[in-house]
């Protein structure tokens, strides 16, 4: 799923390594209004902070840091926790992933790779996140390096084809995207 997060309140529940990881993933997908709430932070947390694109709270969770989220990330040290966010951010609407708990989520975040505009997202369906990973991590070699060029190159190309409509530019399209 990939979802514009730009303006979307999103709250990670937790403050360990798995909930920075989860916090600093929802940055890169241009989440730009996330919250974490925790008593405890991973030493990680402090470099997404002088970004300014993230608050914390330092405390325990209670189920009003819930209003408002769009997208909710359970990834707290304790399952009671874990399950009471994400069920009572599901009835509220919110999406809702409880780390390695399928069965309670209502999405489940795959494995991305990122190379300029290129994004590729893997998934098992909660089946093997680390097979996912493992995937990820092939297809980052396959498409790394300079690919990210070629798929600006057929950015502008695409436009410049929908802008004009001609056959030519129709042509370059498709031999560059062949090329690829």
């Amino acid at each position: 799923m990939f979802l514009d997060l730009k303006g979307k309140p999103c709250l990670v529940v937790g403050g360990g390594e798995v909930a920075f990881r989860k916090a600093e993933t929802l940055l890169k997908s241009g989440a730009d209004r996330v919250r974490v709430v925790a008593p405890l932070f991973h030493p990680g947390f402090a470099g997404l902070g002088k970004k300014g694109t993230i608050k914390f709270s330092r405390r325990k969770f209670r189920l009003s840091d819930l209003k408002g989220a769009v997208i909710v990330v359970c990834a707290a040290d304790s399952e009671k926790i874990n399950s009471l966010a994400g069920a009572a951010a599901e009835k509220s609407g919110a999406l809702v992933n409880v780390v390695d708990r399928p069965a309670l989520c209502n999405f489940i975040a795959p494995a991305v790779f990122r190379n300029g505009a290129l994004t590729i997202a893997v998934s098992t369906g909660g089946a093997s996140p680390a097979l996912a990973k493992k995937i990820r991590l092939r297809l980052g070699k396959l498409y790394g390096g300079a690919f990210s060029g070629k798929v600006e190159a057929l950015r502008r190309l695409r436009l410049k084809m929908l802008a004009s409509k001609s056959k030519a530019d129709r042509q370059a399209y498709f031999r560059l995207l062949r090329s690829v």
